[in-house]
């Protein structure tokens, strides 16, 4: 029984020392998004939406309408990921803030987690 706690304690306290993954920027984060793309979004999901011809929604297609929108104006990806968790913030102005799509979630050994994946979006 001793044994067991030892390695026990010797794995938990190797796991502790292990070192965080370094922060990243919004390039790296949004190429872990953009590998998610043919990830299915259930309905009960924050990210989930209508979208017409498209019978079941990926997150590629969430991710196409922001990113389609990006036209006149200034635009902007921002974002990145810290201690693994991460966030790509699109946004569109002309003038004013058209709109705003934000996709958060954590990822895990270079892919993204989906049942942390969470969108927030201002019209």
């Amino acid at each position: 029984m001793t044994r067991i706690l030892l390695a026990a304690l010797a794995g938990t306290l190797l796991a502790a020392a292990a070192p965080a993954p370094p922060p990243v920027g919004a390039e790296p984060a949004l190429r872990l998004l953009l590998a998610a793309a043919a990830l299915p979004i259930p309905p009960s999901s924050s990210c989930y939406g209508v979208i017409p011809g498209v019978p079941k929604p990926k997150l590629g297609d969430f991710l196409a309408t922001p990113l389609a929108a990006l036209d006149s104006g200034t635009n902007r990806v921002s974002g990145g990921c810290t201690h693994g968790q991460c966030r790509v913030r699109i946004t569109h102005n002309a003038g004013e803030d058209v709109f705003s799509s934000e996709f958060r979630f954590r990822a895990l050994r270079g892919r993204l987690v989906p049942a942390s994946l969470s969108c927030f979006s201002t019209p």
